[in-house]
């Protein structure tokens, strides 16, 4: 197994063949795929196994094998190990030989927060590899009062008591799992009622283990808030992060602030969105939490030789990781700590090896926060 779900073969002649799926791959499985060779290696789509391997359920959704949205349908309980084995295979291709640990998600983790299209007609998923739709009447990776919702936000649209131009939605829930949210592509926000839809722009709240924090409808939130919550802040607190400044950056709502709580005495939380500022500003005076919380991009906010000793820097970048400027600027860093969030692998080893020069890696992780896909968030501990 290979980073992104790949699974890796070897044409006749040994060059390298990569091979994707629309379900789960197991090593050892023998399949018949549509190739196109390259100039060094190969690249396929499977079409029909031949010998699947024994591990193999049939998958719980009835779309599985046509909608983009999951990968790893049919790998029952060993979803989470071919997960583990194409994070292995990253680590080890990108970062030598570290030691890492893996912390898969539990079973009843499921998407708070879904995106959705509407075509006119039909409600659904991209197929994969394509912008084709996929329509679907209900989502078993969605938490289950956003699954039940799907019906009726299409019953809506085509009734005309949701707007009825084909667009994008997001449903997305709090948490606990309970009151349902459509937002549309206007950003303008409808609560579901027993009697139907009604416009509200009322915060979305997540009642975490060891927090509360809130949202304006459709922004970004972690997919599965509380075992999100659970994971980073078991390993934060394994780490024994603490000290005088904490710099969080690209901050969002405050979401990495309310984990480390009080182990700092400061906190300098900078994000780039407004609305986002203006809810973390709420939460951490909410949670008793002293903050300057700045409204910047943090690129080009980090200046040379930031923070001091007792500080720590955590950084959680957009998915294309940091800029080369950014790790310039952070090998100057005075702060003696630095803790790098990623969601995707191969950004993220990219960065640790430009941040090299001045950072040593200590401890490394990766989360399963995106159950049923490839994707993993993955973390890393550096010292100066």
């Amino acid at each position: 197994m290979a980073w992104g779900g790949l699974g890796v073969a070897h044409g006749s002649d040994g060059r390298l063949l990569l091979l994707e799926a629309p379900l789960a791959l197991f090593p050892g499985e023998t399949v018949e795929a549509e190739v196109r060779w390259k100039a060094r290696h190969g690249e396929g789509r499977i079409t029909r196994w031949l010998k699947a391997d024994a591990r193999r359920v049939p998958a719980a959704c009835p779309v599985a094998s046509t909608c983009g949205g999951c990968e790893l349908w049919e790998a029952g309980d060993h979803g989470p190990d071919l997960k583990r084995q194409m994070a292995a295979d990253l680590f080890h291709r990108q970062l030598g030989a570290v030691d890492w640990t893996w912390h898969p998600a539990p079973p009843e983790a499921r998407r708070h927060r879904i995106q959705l299209h509407w075509d006119g007609a039909a409600l659904g998923y991209h197929r994969r590899n394509s912008h084709a739709l996929v329509a679907v009447s209900a989502c078993p990776a969605a938490a289950e009062p956003l699954s039940a919702a799907l019906p009726r936000l299409k019953d809506a649209m085509e009734g005309r008591a949701l707007p009825a131009r084909p667009q994008r939605w997001e449903l997305a829930t709090g948490t606990p799992a309970g009151e349902v949210r459509a937002t549309d592509e206007k950003g303008r926000t409808w609560r579901l009622e027993p009697d139907g839809w009604t416009r509200d722009e009322a915060p979305v709240t997540h009642r975490l283990p060891t927090t509360t924090l809130q949202h304006g409808p459709g922004a970004f939130f972690q997919v599965s808030p509380a075992w999100a919550a659970q994971a980073f802040g078991g390993l934060l607190e394994g780490w024994d992060l603490r000290g005088a400044t904490l710099y969080d950056l690209y901050g969002g709502v405050g979401f990495f602030s309310a984990l480390l709580g009080r182990r700092f005495q400061h906190r300098i939380l900078v994000e780039s969105g407004e609305d986002a500022v203006t809810w973390a500003r709420r939460n951490l005076e909410a949670l008793g939490l002293a903050a300057d919380c700045q409204v910047a991009d943090a690129d080009a906010w980090v200046p040379e030789g930031l923070g001091a000793a007792e500080d720590l820097i955590l950084l959680d970048p957009p998915r294309a990781g940091l800029t080369p400027g950014l790790c310039e600027r952070l090998q100057t860093a005075g702060a003696r700590t630095l803790v790098l969030v990623g969601c995707d692998g191969a950004a993220f080893c990219r960065d640790l090896k430009r941040l090299a020069p001045a950072w040593r890696l200590e401890a490394l992780a990766a989360l399963d926060l995106f159950p049923l896909t490839h994707h993993v968030e993955c973390v890393a501990l550096l010292r100066r």
